[in-house]
């Protein structure tokens, strides 16, 4: 990424779709990697439904005050079933959870990476990720019949390996 020095290996995660299984995925990674970290991240929405979820309670973007947020509070981190407490099941060293709007996504990453300086290296569970940090290994999870939602679409030219769940 222009302007951070990573200083670690990243191994970014990205999906076909919602709920194909990214998370699923950097656990068995967290798994094998020791001294590994992982990074979540979401990238907010404005309106009524969350397009992610297709639901109009979703909340996840309406938490969002600032451009950013770099949410590392273990009450959230670890709250039981959500992506972030998998990862630090699966063994991640530290975890941490990004949420930005679509036009300070850069500057969040160029906030958040310098945190992970003492993990052996970082997981990074996102498709717009791709856009900004240029990863050792960059991995799709699709299903066999996944549709390719918009954000995906764009970063194909970038995928080291597809992985069909």
């Amino acid at each position: 990424m222009p302007g951070i020095e990573i200083g670690m290996k990243i191994v970014i995660v990205s999906g076909s779709h919602s709920g194909v299984g990214k998370t699923k995925v950097a656990e068995v990674l967290l798994r094998l990697l020791e001294g590994w970290s992982a990074l979540k991240v979401t990238v907010t929405h404005r309106g009524r439904e969350c397009p992610v979820r297709k639901e109009s309670d979703c909340h996840t973007c309406d938490e969002l005050k600032d451009d950013f947020s770099i949410i590392d509070n273990k009450k959230i981190i670890e709250i039981k079933g959500k992506d972030t407490a998998r990862l630090k099941e699966a063994g991640a060293r530290k975890v941490l959870w990004l949420k930005a709007r679509p036009h300070a996504l850069r500057e969040g990453l160029r906030k958040a990476i310098p945190l992970f300086k003492m993990a052996k290296g970082l997981i990074i569970e996102s498709n717009s990720a791709l856009k900004y940090i240029k990863p050792d290994v960059a991995i799709l999870v699709k299903n066999k019949n996944s549709l390719l939602k918009p954000s995906a679409k764009k970063i194909l030219n970038k995928i080291d390996l597809v992985v069909t769940l």
